[in-house]
């Protein structure tokens, strides 16, 4: 068997295998049926479709996936919907700010921070926030102060933390050790493993040593073996948790609504057993005093869209994007890339590569170690950036020892015109903002004072 490359739990590493990679998405084949309104009231704002006054109940709606009770919001105000109201197929997933909405408002959350008292005012405040992101409904616009002030804190909130929140995969297909074989992750609406029985497979091509399997309770079943091919596409059908963020709709014409409480329904996870989206060669990371560049290399790429970079700290589990690079498309030869991830405080870091076919489809690379940015070991004082500028500019140092620090700006004649640091700190990297909209046009200077010694530079303010 030849050498390739094999991707398992977001690591790169070669291997002997007759598989190379298992592509996946997932598809819902659940239907919902809507019954009736619950918690809200009625609201009047400026409908943005077509400009005039429009009073409608916002809240939430019941209904039913599978049998199974659940909770909607509406994600569609230029339809309309009738109870009951059935044919609302699982269809797609809500954008990511909404998703950021349903996994920490009301009801998924019972008692989020600066909940309303009124159950029904809170459910219609998380709705018009949604609506805001949905259809562009301007928030500015609710007639009633209690509910618009909770509306605009949703939403607000929503923008600052929500722009990378992703629906949960509760229903996966995984390469084993085993080059030769998959197994089935299962996991509830929070990302905790689950027990699922009667998990249906198939494939297009070949055979596999079974067709039906369960996860025990750590979410994970036996391995499956493929039998007599390279490739081909394997389905994985069962009934598992549908989490909030999944949109269901029923054309023509019928509106669009999305959970927003987890409920049970049919899933189907496809994987593209033997397709290889891009077969990365290397990734590594050079350090240069705060600044970190990685360098990854593609043998191959197919459909390749993008990479996003993403980023976390050893104070923080969470990832985070920080970049995007574009992507080949369909190649054979070698490609070279390359991001610097700038101005980082000292501290550990792990960095992973997020490739995003056309299609939406991803999977991820992770870098092998972690990066450790350390002390400066001089005195620096960076040019501001931008420069000129208008009229808020970034200054950046380094401070190779603890101690008291100062840094100010002056006029061209001498005169102070800014106090930006005047504090004891510790040795490290910082980065501050210097906003000029005070000022009028010309030349400033900018001190940094530490353990007795100076940096002066220039910079230009232009309006």
């Amino acid at each position: 068997m030849k050498k390739v490359i094999f991707f398992f739990s977001m690591m790169v590493a070669i291997v002997s295998s007759t598989i190379v990679y298992s592509q996946q998405f997932q598809y819902g084949f659940s239907e919902a049926i809507v019954t009736s309104t619950g918690r809200g009231t009625n609201v009047t704002f400026t409908d943005p479709y077509t400009g005039n006054s429009r009073n409608v109940f916002a809240g939430l709606i019941n209904g039913t996936v599978d049998g199974h009770s659940t909770k909607f919001y509406c994600i569609d105000i230029a339809r309309t919907i009738s109870f009951p109201d059935s044919c609302h197929r699982d269809s797609a997933i809500a954008n990511s700010k909404i998703v950021y909405i349903l996994n920490n408002y009301y009801p998924y959350v019972s008692n989020p921070p600066g909940k309303l008292s009124d159950n029904d005012d809170e459910a219609a405040a998380t709705q018009l926030a949604i609506w805001h992101f949905s259809d562009g409904v301007n928030l500015n616009t609710i007639s009633g102060s209690t509910i618009r002030n909770r509306a605009k804190a949703i939403a607000n909130d929503a923008d600052a933390n929500g722009g990378n929140t992703n629906v949960l995969t509760t229903l996966s297909i995984q390469p084993s050790i085993d080059p030769d074989a998959f197994y089935i992750e299962t996991k509830d609406q929070d990302g905790n493993p689950v027990a699922i029985s009667n998990i249906q497979l198939s494939i297009d091509q070949g055979s596999l040593s079974s067709n039906t399997v369960s996860t025990n309770a750590s979410g994970i079943s036996p391995d499956v073996y493929v039998i007599g091919t390279g490739s081909g596409v394997i389905t994985a059908t069962a009934s598992v948790t549908i989490p909030q963020g999944i949109s269901f709709a029923c054309p023509p014409g019928k509106q669009r609504l999305v959970i927003a409480m987890p409920t049970v329904g049919e899933r189907r996870a496809i994987a593209d057993w033997g397709a290889l989206p891009v077969e990365l060669a290397s990734f590594v990371s050079n350090v240069s005093s705060n600044n970190v560049t990685l360098s990854w290399t593609t043998v191959s790429e197919l459909n390749n869209s993008s990479f996003s970079i993403e980023r976390k700290s050893s104070v923080s589990a969470d990832w985070n994007t920080i970049g995007s690079v574009s992507g080949n498309g369909t190649s054979n030869v070698q490609h070279s890339y390359s991001y610097t991830d700038r101005n980082l405080n000292t501290g550990t870091y792990n960095y992973r590569l997020k490739q995003i076919d056309y299609n939406g489809n991803f999977e991820y690379f992770e870098l092998s170690s972690e990066v450790s940015v350390g002390m400066p070991g001089d005195l620096t004082l960076n040019q501001n950036y931008p420069n000129p500028f208008n009229p808020a500019t970034k200054i950046s140092f380094d401070i190779p020892k603890d101690g008291m620090v100062t840094l100010k700006v002056y006029d061209y004649i001498g005169r102070e015109v800014a106090t930006l640091v005047n504090e004891h700190r510790s040795a490290g990297y910082y980065s501050i903002e210097f906003n000029g909209s005070n000022l009028t046009s010309g030349i400033y200077f900018y001190k940094l004072v530490s353990n007795g010694k100076t940096k002066v530079m220039k910079m230009s303010l232009i309006k």
